[in-house]
């Protein structure tokens, strides 16, 4: 395994297995946007090579805003479909459908899908893909999309209510480097509001 690819594993690893039974206190916001900044000026686990973190300026968030932290029905989808997915390197990637969640942020009803990756890697065999577009993509988040990470463990086969906190979004590592093959959201994942949470981005 090439240390690109090891790096945004061990990324995957570190940021997406939070618990979504629980809602996300400030606290822990804020202790997981330190680390998820650290790791990106850390030369032990940046994503970055060396002439990229010359003009590299870290991270931006958005403020921290708990009306982003939203209860979700959950629904598993049986027998889902593997997709593909565009990616920014003009190549497929191949994700299999997990199940939707459905939500309201400022009054209005929202439907995202969960996915898995296909094949699936043992060693992240819990691992849940859930990548998403908004109304403030190309203008303060990143116009490629952003990602939250959910686990097999939090969700399993049957219909549950779960939290998802937007206010841990993520870039793909492609907001900041060019040597990444990043799946682009399905148009079935863009929503028609701001999700004004998470990670910003500025160019």
């Amino acid at each position: 395994m090439n240390k690109l690819l090891y790096l945004f594993l061990a990324t995957v690893s570190l940021f997406g297995c939070q618990s979504a039974k629980h809602l996300s206190s400030k606290d822990d916001v804020k202790k997981y946007q330190t680390e998820l900044a650290q790791s990106y000026t850390n030369p032990d686990t940046t994503p970055l090579v060396d002439e990229e973190r010359i003009n590299f300026h870290g991270i931006t968030f958005f403020p921290i805003n708990e009306k982003y932290t939203v209860k979700a029905k959950f629904t598993p989808i049986q027998d889902g479909k593997v997709i593909p997915f565009p990616t920014s390197s003009k190549k497929i990637k191949h994700y299999k459908e997990y199940g939707t969640v459905e939500f309201i942020v400022d009054g209005q009803s929202q439907k995202l899908t969960v996915y898995q990756s296909s094949p699936i890697m043992e060693k992240y065999k819990d691992s849940l893909f859930l990548p998403f577009m908004d109304e403030t993509n190309g203008v303060t988040s990143y116009g490629g999309g952003r990602y939250l990470d959910l686990s097999t463990n939090d969700l399993g086969n049957k219909s549950t209510t779960i939290i998802l906190d937007f206010n841990k979004a993520y870039n793909p590592y492609c907001a900041y480097s060019k040597h990444y093959n990043c799946p682009i959201p399905p148009a079935n994942n863009v929503l028609d509001i701001e999700i004004n949470a998470g990670v910003s981005y500025h160019k």
